[in-house]
């Protein structure tokens, strides 16, 4: 198709609920076109999934190559490499634009963009960013083999960075601001049994210090400064949802996109499913589902629109 072409769906994102999407929405017969920056998403980020339907144990990386595989079964068009910046409606189209300013248009828009990862935004932070402070476990984990590291959560992210990093640090020390492990109940139980794992509680990281690389950090607890020696840091507090490339929606206050049931975001025929909206859980059957809701409306909607 030319850039002149108004297709039916435009999916803007690239993982689970991207891929679902566009995957029903072609299958309902609709012309679909895929804008993203890159595949696979924070799941590219997971070393081991054990929770996703019918698969006992697969690598993140590698679910997410095969959401891909099955997506390109399909006449899918792709469009990759820049990020998109602005989703409008002048008219009754919408015009999805990308960074390079390439423009892009579409009888209906399915926002699937997820999230990236939260800052604590204290001190050292930035300065040793990607010099022993980092957020991606699983990414960067085996650089610290046999040495001491710090996982800045106690949530979900947190616990399960935690598991990752005990099979190859010599020690992990888990900093839990609110004093309790979160996540699932088999993780958590693994994660207290590890004798290399030591869950510091009521703890909140106040400064990253060292020389050319990482040397260690401050913490808060009881109302004292304490220190802790490490040479990797990995903040694992959740995520922030890439939500602001577009002035037609609502957010709540974690600037998550509203959405109803049916996935609607506001705008007749814009649509947001997966970590960017503020319906169910973050976890990949929920986002898969959601992609698979999206699509199947979004090509409701453009075939009432045609008639």
């Amino acid at each position: 198709m030319s850039e002149e072409t108004i297709y039916d769906v435009v999916v803007v994102g690239g993982a689970s609920a991207a891929q679902s999407s566009a995957i029903y929405a072609k299958r309902a017969g609709r012309s679909v076109l895929v804008v993203a920056n890159d595949y696979g998403g924070q799941i590219n980020n997971t070393d081991v999934v054990e929770n996703y339907l019918g698969f006992k144990s697969i690598s993140g990386p590698e679910l997410a190559e095969q959401y891909l595989e099955h997506m390109r079964e399909y006449d899918i068009d792709e469009k990759t490499g820049y990020r998109v910046t602005d989703i409008r409606k002048p008219e009754d189209i919408f015009e999805i634009e990308r960074e390079d300013g390439e423009i892009y248009r579409g009888r209906s828009v399915i926002i699937a963009t997820g999230g990236h990862r939260r800052k604590l935004g204290v001190e050292g932070e930035e300065e040793f960013a990607n010099k022993g402070v980092g957020y991606c476990a699983v990414c960067d984990g085996p650089l610290y083999q046999g040495e001491e590291v710090a996982v800045i959560g106690g949530g979900y992210a947190g616990t399960e960075a935690a598991d990752y990093l005990s099979d190859i640090a010599d020690k992990v020390y888990v900093l839990s601001r609110s004093g309790k492990l979160k996540g699932e109940q088999i993780t958590i139980e693994k994660v207290e049994k590890e004798d290399n794992v030591e869950v510091i509680r009521g703890a909140e990281a106040t400064k990253f210090y060292g020389e050319n690389l990482l040397e260690g950090l401050k913490y808060e607890q009881d109302d004292e400064i304490k220190d802790l020696e490490v040479t990797g840091a990995f903040i694992e507090i959740g995520t922030v949802p890439n939500s602001d490339i577009t002035d037609l929606v609502e957010r709540d206050e974690s600037r998550r996109i509203k959405v109803d049931d049916d996935m609607n975001a506001g705008s007749e025929g814009l649509y947001a499913a997966g970590d960017v909206n503020n319906a169910g859980v973050q976890q990949l059957q929920v986002s898969a589902g959601q992609g698979c809701q999206a699509g199947l409306n979004a090509s409701e909607y453009v075939k009432q629109s045609k008639e």
